[in-house]
This record gives structure tokens, sequence and C-alpha cells, in this order.
């Protein structure tokens, strides 16, 4: 405990003493404040020491004692594991982040020249933080052994804290309020004090003795874990069709949604599968100790003052003779009963500021917790709208910025909850004085002051309304749901003459927005979420940088999308190795040991064949890809075949039908025009060699030209669209024509060589046929694919 802080309460209970015959003991602590952070020095030291063997050096002096000890950090300040205990961890120093803000107490008694005080801090800081460095590093590290040591180092700072409350004697008053002051410290103790113990225990069963997992080793992960982890929770709610919630139904089920809407705007609303890091809530907890502490030491120190500028009037009055008057005890003194009511107006504008500034500081805390998780959010999706992209700044200063934040924001709390104090108190007491005023009779001036104002104010109300309506129902179309002029001579008419009245009321709004300002400024002078300057002076704003830094570290780290997409892909490269090990050593195996399939039935044991037969990866990828694309047509104008037949409907001026049927209209008009296309080209071609052809294909069907007949057939590899009407038109030509004689005799041998025609003829109708389903699968595959939504 603070000296000053005992000394007020001695003075607090030698007010209340009876007759003040005896006064409440002086109390000094026992334990100095320097001493004992110097002396606690010596055993964070070696317990940082013996935490550092157990991790090994990663690239330094790997030969030099099996590469120990290596360096251990306290906190993963990207980590969203062990919240609670790292709060609690950071509620330990709520006192010391208290006399460092409010009393200037560093670890070093020092009363030299004022310059070197600078490098004192600086000695001072090295010195809390290493006094406190074993508590974080036992929870870093996550094994049995730091466990353990880590309960005793808690365990030495609840028996000091616990002798630091019992050493004075003090009454059942005193020792509430010492209690009530250090209750956020004792509750973290008890909280360290249990849970360690409980994680030793738990480190022992699962055999984490030494070995640290400090979050840089390569960790297995099975698909359940994944799918189970608060990232996978959050990727599996991205893919899930949102639930639409239907309007509440009846009266008081109403009445309730609009007051939780409201209690969710105004205060606070969880949301299920997000996790905040463990950094912003150790900082938002400690700054919550830190105002809870600094309320109970004024609230405790105005009470001492107020208490003893009573008993110093009353002595005063006495002194001079106007105090009570004794013949007339029941006639009270007007001086003394004034003075008395002013110092209880001040009193009491005082506790009300303070209880004010208190509730409005734990309201900021969460308001801010949810405007990170809305950030985030918005950064996740790309959404720069609020938070100013990465790129306007360099990545160094957003590292520094991610540095400065912690001690930026517990800073920016406490000196918002003193500021605002003021402010309250001074809005009290001018609203006490008012209402004494009032109380008193003294109305004449104030009565004046709104006969003179009401008037200008009436006149202000009416115009502005005038204004809202007439652009709602005149001066815009459709009662004012677009922005479209209507009735444009009227609106230029009086927005002319409105412009010299504006002028009048632009210098009252001037000074309402310097108010508002300074109210608002004031109000959220803590949340550095949102910067007091504008857009573009921001980088001015040195609260809000640190707060920019720290929010695009978070975002670039722990994006769960991402962070699932990589798991997932360990895992399964993890997975692959364990199954390409177990094939190799399967071959590997002798001859002797493998059963045939027979011998296998007939000793009663069945293999899975299924299970045993080799999986096509390519196969299995493109059926994914359709069955995602006919499930999600959406996403088809994205794919790159897509796009490119796109571009070349553009080139050839077609438009393309947005169409979900697996081969487009698109592709049918192009495959249409494409074969008549070919047809003309080959019908102008064979237009002056048609008595040529026409013999050709005579001799092809009478088989008494083989040179002619290879030609012919050389040519149909290259014309097969052309096949069936060639072989048509031969036919047609041979039935049309009359037999010779010779050629009757001929068509005895053309009978007998049937046979080896029609096979002839059926390769090539099913070569045709082999051809037209090629070409349906190439456009399935080019062209309706890509029209396909993954």
């Amino acid at each position: 405990m603070g000296d000053t802080f005992l000394s007020g309460i001695n003075t607090y209970l030698n007010i209340k003493q009876d007759g003040n015959s005896t006064e409440a003991p002086v109390c000094v602590s026992d334990i100095n404040h320097y001493r004992f952070y110097q002396f606690s020095l010596i055993p964070a030291a070696i317990l940082t020491i013996m935490f550092a063997a157990t991790k090994q050096r990663r690239k330094r002096l790997l030969s030099v004692l099996d590469g120990r000890p290596g360096l251990i950090f306290p906190m993963d300040t990207l980590t969203r594991s062990s919240r609670i205990s790292y709060c609690c961890a950071f509620g330990l120093t709520a006192f010391l982040v208290y006399t460092i803000l409010l009393e200037q107490r560093f670890a070093v008694e020092y009363h030299g020249p004022i310059a070197l005080k600078t490098l004192i801090a600086i000695l001072s800081m090295f010195i809390y933080g290493m006094v406190f460095f074993p508590v974080f590093a036992c929870l870093a590290l996550a094994t049995a052994f730091s466990y353990g040591l880590g309960t005793l180092y808690v365990w030495m700072f609840l028996i000091v804290d616990i002798y630091r409350l019992t050493e004075c004697q003090y009454s059942s008053t005193g020792r509430i309020i010492l209690l009530v002051r250090a209750l956020p410290s004792l509750l973290c103790l008890f909280y360290l004090s249990i849970s360690l113990p409980v994680r030793f225990v738990i480190s022992c069963c699962r055999r984490e003795l030494i070995v640290p997992s400090l979050g840089e080793e390569p960790f297995s992960e099975t698909m359940e874990d994944i799918k189970e982890s608060y990232q996978g929770k959050h990727v599996r709610k991205l893919l899930k069709k949102p639930e639409v919630e239907g309007p509440p139904v009846g009266a008081i089920n109403q009445i309730k949604a609009a007051l939780m809407e409201k209690v969710h705007d105004w205060i606070y609303h969880r949301q299920s599968g997000f996790r905040y890091p463990s950094r912003l809530m150790s900082v938002m907890f400690i700054a919550g100790c830190v105002v809870y502490v600094v309320t109970v030491e004024l609230l405790v120190r105005f009470i001492t003052i107020f208490n003893d500028l009573e008993k110093t009037v009353v002595e005063t009055l006495d002194m001079f003779g106007l105090g009570k008057d004794e013949d007339d005890p029941d006639e009270d003194n007007f001086s003394l009963a004034f003075g008395m009511f002013i110092a209880e107006i001040l009193q009491w504008s005082l506790y009300i500021s303070i209880s004010l500034a208190c509730i409005t500081s734990f309201l900021n805390i969460l308001h801010m917790m949810s405007s990170f998780r809305t950030n985030l959010y918005a950064l996740y999706r790309g959404d720069h709208s609020h938070i100013p992209p990465p790129s306007e700044r360099s990545a160094a200063s957003l590292c520094v910025g991610s540095i400065k934040y912690a001690g930026f924001q517990v800073a920016y709390i406490v000196w918002a909850y003193i500021i605002s104090s003021l402010i309250f108190f001074i809005i009290c007491l001018i609203m006490a004085v008012a209402i004494l005023l009032l109380m008193e009779g003294v109305t004449d001036w104030l009565v004046n002051k709104v006969l003179q104002v009401w008037p200008s104010v009436v006149v202000a109300l009416v115009l502005l309304l005038a204004q809202t309506q007439l652009a709602k129902y005149v001066f815009l179309q459709e009662g004012g749901q677009h922005l479209r002029l209507d009735n444009r001579r009227f609106y230029f008419i009086f927005t002319y003459f409105m412009f010299f009245y504006n002028i009048f009321l632009g210098l009252v709004s001037c000074l309402l927005r310097i108010i508002k300002a300074m109210m608002v400024g004031t109000i959220f002078l803590a949340r550095l979420d949102n910067s007091t300057l504008p857009r573009k002076f921001e980088f001015f704003d040195p609260g809000f940088a640190a707060y920019q830094g720290y929010i695009h570290m978070e975002a670039a780290h722990t994006h769960p999308v991402v962070n699932v997409f990589i798991r997932l892909l360990v895992a399964l490269s993890k997975q692959r190795k364990l199954q390409n090990e177990k094939s190799v050593e399967v071959e590997m195996t002798d001859i002797d040991d493998v059963k045939s399939p027979v011998m296998e039935k007939q000793n009663g044991v069945h293999s899975d064949s299924r299970k045993d037969r080799p999986v096509n990866v390519a196969a299995r990828f493109n059926w994914l890809v359709t069955y995602t694309l006919l499930h999600n047509p959406a996403v088809r104008l994205y794919r790159k075949g897509f796009i490119q037949a796109m571009k070349k409907a553009r080139k050839e001026g077609l438009r393309v039908p947005i169409s979900d049927k697996p081969i487009t209209d698109f592709d049918l008009v192009k495959t249409l025009e494409e074969r008549e296309k070919e047809r003309q080209e080959e019908l102008q071609k064979l237009h002056p060699t048609q008595h040529g052809v026409s013999a050709g294909i005579v001799a092809i069907t009478k088989g008494t030209s083989v040179q002619s007949n290879s030609s012919v057939k050389k040519d149909s590899k290259k014309k097969r669209p052309m096949l069936s009407w060639l072989k048509k038109k031969s036919v047609e030509s041979e039935a049309n024509q009359p037999l010779s004689g010779e050629e009757a005799g001929l068509h005895e041998e053309k009978s007998l060589g049937s046979d080896d025609i029609n096979d002839t003829k059926k390769t090539l109708d099913e070569s045709e046929d082999i051809e037209m389903r090629n070409q349906e699968t190439l456009l399935l595959v080019e062209g309706d694919l890509s029209h396909i939504k993954v």
C-alpha cells in the first residue's frame, strides 16, 4: 500500500474518533517500496535463467551447451489463448501502474538533478518489468516446470500483499477501505494461485514436463481440431447461409427487442465465434483496474478532506465567536449554515462527477472492445472506410504503433478519466448554483434572459422546420426520396433570401460546434479507435496512429480464413507424408508376408478394395469444381473461360447470354456459324472440280482405283464434316446412272465386296461420331464450365 493512502486513512480514522481524545495509531508499512522491488530482482533473475535453460537457441552458437539457454518471451501478443490468466498477470501490476502515472514513484529513490530523472525512469521500467517477467514467462512456456516455479513466485506476492493488509491495527471501517482498494490485485493473485497449480497438474498428466511449447515448433492438428477451433468456427459461419430472424410477435416481445437493441448499441453486445486478443483484453483490464483504484483513492481522500474541512470551519468560527450561541443552541448561525451548505454542494458535486467519470470510463472500455471487433472484421473484408489502408503508412511506422498501443491506451484512459471528472465537476457545480438561486427566489435575471432569447430560438426552430419540409415536399421529387430537383425557380428564390438569415444563424451554429466538439472530444478522449482530428489530419493524432498500427498488425497475422487455409495445408501435407511412409513400408515388406486375396478369404479376412484403389486426383478435382459451379452459378462470371468468351464475343460483336445451362446459347450459335462457314468454304472448293470429285467417288465405291481411294481417304480425314454429305451424293449419282454391260458385270463384283465397303462406311461413321462427341466435350469443358460458378 502507498504510504500516502495509509496516512489518509489514518487522518480519516482520527477524525472519526469520539472526542478526539485518542488518535488512531499512525501506520507505516514495514515493507519499503524501493527495497521490495530491488530485492525481488534476485528471484526474478534466477527464475528467468532457469526458464531460458529449457529453451534451445535456433541460430547462434548451437554447439555451446547444447544450444542453451535460449531466448524466451513473456507473452505472445498475437495469441488468443490463456486470456484470463494474462489479464490477471497484468492485474498484478495495477497498483504499480497507478504509482507510475499519478505518484511518479520509481524503483530507485532519487533526489538528484531533474535532468537525470529520465534515466532513472528508464532504469525503473527495466526493474519493474524484470520483477513481473517470470509470471508472464511461465504462462508462455506452458510446461509443468514453468507452472511449478510460477506458482511459488505468485504465492510470494500473495503473502506480501496479505501482510501489508494486516500489518496495521485498524478498525473494521479502515480494514474494509483497504480491502476494497486492494480488491482487483487480490482477486488476480487468488486466481493465479489456484489456476497455476491446476495447470501444473494438467501438464504433468500430459507429460509436458520441461520441453516448452512456445508456439514456434511444428505442431500436428487433425481436421476436427481445426474445425472446432474459433477460427474454424468463424470460417464455417461464413460459408453458411445467414439465418433470417422474423420480427418479434407481441407487444412485450417488441419492447424487449427494442430495449436489447438499445443496450447493444449503447453498451456492448457479444458476438459468438470471435475471440479478443489476449493483449487487448489485458490492456482493457488493467485500465479498468487503474480507474477503479483511482476512484477509490479520490473518494477516500475527498471524504477525509471534507471531514477535516468541516472540523476546521467549526473551530475557526468558534474562535471568532461566530459559532452556535450557547444560550440558545437551537438557533443556527447564518455564517456557519451557509459555509456548511457550500461545503456540502462541493462535496456532492465531487462525488457525482467522480462517479460519472468512472461509469463513462467503463462504458468507453466496452465500446472500444466492440469497435475493435467491428474494425477488425472490416479489415478482414478489405474495407478501409474507417481505418486507413496500410499502404498510407510505412510498415516500420505501423510496427512502432503496434508497440506503443498498450501503454498509450492505458495512459489515455486514465487521463480521460481525470479530465472528465473535472468537467463533470464544473457542470455539477453550475447546476447546483442555478438550483440554489432558484430555491432562494432569485429568478428576475433568469426571466429577463429567457424573454430576450426565446423569440430568436422559436424563429430559428420554425425556419429550420420549414426548410426541412420544403426540401422534402416541394424542392425534391417523390417526397424527397431522390436527390432530384423540382420547382427550380422557387428553390432558387428561397435559397437567395435564406442566405442572409443563415449568416446570423451560422454565428450561433459555430459556437455550438465548438461546444459539441469539446464535449464529444472530452467524453471520447480515451478512445483511440476514433481520431479527434479530421481524416486528412489523422497523422497528427499519435493515439490513433498507435491504434492503426496495432489493428493492422492483428489483421495481417490473425486473418481466420488465411490461418485456417494454412493449417489445412499443413495438416494435409503431414497426412500425405504419413501415407507415403506407410506405402514405402508396405513395399519394403517381404513377398512371403503378403497374403493373396484367396488366402485372406479362406482365413476369414476380407480386404477393402475401395481403400486400396488409387485415387484420380484430377478427376476428383474436376468433379468438385463442376459440383461447386452448378451450386454457385454466380461465380462463373469470374472464371477464366467466361472472361475469354466475353472478350471474344466483344470482338465478334455478339452478346453473351447469362445462362445456367451446360452449353450456353452463345456456344451453340458460334458452333453452328463455324460449321456453316466451313460448309460454304468446302462447297466453293468443290464447285470447280465437281466432275473430278464425282469420278473419284464412283471409283471409291466400285473399288477400281486404289490410288484414288487412298487420296479420298486422306481427304476425308481432313474434311470429316463433309464426309457424310459426299457419300450421300455418290450414292444418289450411282442410283440415277443406268448400268451398261460392263458395269453390270462389275456390279456382281461390287456386291461381292459390299461387306468390306459396309465395314468401311461403318468405321467412317463411328469416327465421325467420335469426333462430334469430342467437340461437344470440348465445348463442355471450355465453354460450359467457364459459365458455371465455383
